[in-house]
């Protein structure tokens, strides 16, 4: 039974039934205000202001053409869900088609890597049992982030996505070892209203896709007691994806600096002082696999490796995301921005 939201809308988890409790399905893990001035901190969205988005966000696709994200295997009806029934994205969507800074075409590398990790992430924060994900071979699947432990498809599932994308994080700033899959969740639910996810760039195609992602969220709730202001928080990336030939994911490698982001959730940096390779249009992982491959390139071993590196370094180069400092979002281009609600 899906469970209804209760009528304070209170950004509490709890276990009742074997079901978690949430402020609505549309706010299951980031339960945080859509604005500071309006919300006050760590208060979710109100059913009205829900409803408002929602039909924000039916007049975008509408005025502009666009499409929500497709995040597959929603419609079983045996499945497990975490959190009673399947989760409303319309809030999630709405962020992501305003704050998106890429609108890849129908049927381009971009757009499937994209939805595909959506899938992924929508199954393993939502779907109870992992052997019901279907955007994963269940049997083979490994994870790891910044070169991080490495693990299989139930431990990952049992450890939660957060400890698993930080266990390599410093442990002053976040101790994955020392916490659940709830309290990982419960540590920055009320931080964002929504957390968005994007594909930047795909640099090599099946099995093995070589892309750059970049998440972000507005910073309007708390973390850790640290009140947002409603700055704009970014973190980019690089991944290398290994799919099978039903398109499932079979080996998931993610790089990204964990410090600067759990930084300026504490903070400690300001958004501004974050992601200043980026900006300058590099990638820092690609960087750093030059600038490996350039150590070892008297041995042979590793000439093959170099030569693949550069491949990709020169397509990320050729299509440099070149991040201003003073970024303006898609949104604005388009002509619209959010309104206060």
């Amino acid at each position: 039974m899906v469970p209804r939201p209760r009528d304070d809308l209170s950004s509490t988890s709890d276990q009742k039934h074997g079901v978690a409790r949430c402020p609505s399905l549309a706010q299951t893990h980031m339960q945080g205000p859509l604005n500071v001035a309006v919300n006050g901190s760590g208060k979710s969205l109100t059913r009205d202001e829900l409803e408002l988005v929602k039909k924000d966000l039916e007049q975008i696709k509408l005025n502009y053409n666009l499409k929500e994200p497709t995040r597959s295997f929603m419609d079983r009806p045996d499945t497990k869900w975490r959190f009673g029934g399947p989760p409303d994205y319309s809030l999630t969507n709405y962020m992501f088609l305003k704050q998106r800074t890429r609108n890849h075409p129908e049927g381009s590398l971009e757009l499937i890597v994209e939805n595909l990790v959506k899938t992924w992430e929508m199954e393993r924060s939502h779907k109870v049992d992992c052997s019901q994900h279907e955007s994963v071979d269940t049997k083979s699947f490994k994870i790891s982030a910044n070169g991080g432990k490495v693990y299989d498809n139930v431990e990952a599932n049992r450890v939660g996505n957060y400890n698993v994308l930080l266990d390599n994080a410093p442990k002053e700033l976040y101790d994955a070892k020392g916490k659940s899959w709830e309290e990982s969740h419960d540590a920055f639910h009320n931080a964002f209203a929504a957390f968005p996810w994007e594909v930047l760039e795909c640099y090599s195609g099946p099995p093995t896709v070589a892309f750059t992602w970049r998440h972000w969220g507005t910073y309007t709730g708390t973390y850790e007691g640290h009140q947002g202001q409603g700055q704009l928080v970014e973190m980019f990336g690089f991944g290398l994806a290994t799919v099978n030939d039903k398109l499932q994911l079979t080996d998931v490698k993610i790089y990204y600096d964990s410090r600067e982001f759990l930084e300026v959730m504490r903070g400690q940096r300001t958004p501004d002082a974050a992601n200043k390779t980026w900006r300058a249009g590099k990638c820092p992982q690609l960087e750093e696999m030059r600038s490996a491959a350039n150590e070892n390139e008297g041995r042979a071993s590793f000439k093959a490796k170099k030569n693949e590196t550069n491949g990709i370094i020169h397509k990320f180069n050729a299509h440099s995301i070149l991040i201003a400092a003073n970024f303006v979002p898609l949104a604005i281009a388009m002509g619209f921005l959010m309104r206060k609600h």
